[in-house]
């Protein structure tokens, strides 16, 4: 019984963390593909952004249009796996390159975002991105048909309003620009709060799931949320110590290495300039 039911979420992680090899290496990977991640579930990938859409009985629920290319294609792309159509458009967070495009779906989908989200959309947004008619400050509830679909606000991280969806029958939890999967955080820290950050990801450690799907990279698991925050601490520890010691900024950006991380996405490019946000972010203090 233990086996027959995991045995099919074994083998999408499988096949999610390691991918053939030979396979990537004969042939590039198109600019937009599905891949299908559990029953009813699937990612959509956009050159290096990605989200998912969710198949039920009375509806499709799409996360992240991207852009008004990939949400095009995408909508494209659901029609031949179901006539149903979409009931709603989540958005993750705020940011343009997330969230644009959304209006491809307008004619059927209702708007979903966190309550902080829709005041930036109206202000930042393209002009033609839809804004949210739906929102909610802690927790929200879609039942449509067969599925059951969790929002959860877990606090301050990338931005002031990301969420995440869980899936609670699929274990399976979308989460994006939060919780990279074995990649360093972007850049340096724009429009983040990394205490509260550090935090957020506790709480997301709390819930049950074994699929991580990120917004960017390759898909991960729950353990990826662990491993991220002990970047984000073992981060904060060392340029505290910097700043205690009397460090600049450019000494610290000098002095400051974490060997454990080096091969983690990002680190050659992105760590200086982590190290960089967190000094500001930590000055103050």
């Amino acid at each position: 019984m233990f086996f027959s039911k995991w045995l099919p979420r074994l083998c999408v992680l499988a096949s999610l963390l390691f991918p053939s090899l030979s396979a990537s290496a004969q042939q590039p990977r198109p600019a937009d593909e599905i891949t299908h991640l559990a029953e009813d579930v699937y990612l959509y990938r956009h050159q290096s952004h990605q989200a998912i859409f969710i198949v039920t009985s009375n509806g499709v629920i799409v996360t992240d249009p991207i852009s008004s290319d990939a949400a095009t294609w995408l909508k494209a792309k659901i029609a031949t796996v179901t006539d149903q159509p979409v009931r709603y458009m989540i958005y993750s967070h705020h940011h343009n390159d997330h969230i644009t495009g959304g209006s491809v779906f307008a004619d059927t989908a209702r708007f979903v975002s966190h309550a902080a989200a829709r005041p930036k959309i109206l202000q930042d947004a393209d002009p033609t991105t839809p804004v949210p008619d739906l929102t909610f400050t802690d927790r929200m509830t879609i039942d449509l048909g067969d599925k059951h679909v969790e929002l959860i606000y877990t606090g301050r991280n990338h931005s002031d309003n990301s969420l995440v969806l869980w899936i609670p029958q699929n274990s399976l939890l979308f989460a994006v620009d939060f919780i990279p999967v074995e990649t360093v955080a972007y850049r340096a820290l724009p429009d983040s709060y990394p205490d509260e950050w550090i935090e957020s990801l506790k709480q997301v450690e709390r819930l049950d799931f074994d699929i991580l799907v990120p917004g960017h990279g390759k898909i991960g698991t729950k353990e990826h949320v662990r491993l991220f925050r002990e970047y984000l601490e073992a981060l904060r520890a060392a340029v505290r110590e910097q700043i205690q010691n009397g460090s600049s900024l450019e000494e610290a950006k000098t002095r400051i290495r974490l060997p454990q991380y080096e091969q983690w996405y990002g680190y050659a490019d992105w760590f200086a300039e982590n190290v960089e946000g967190m000094y500001r972010y930590l000055s103050p203090r």
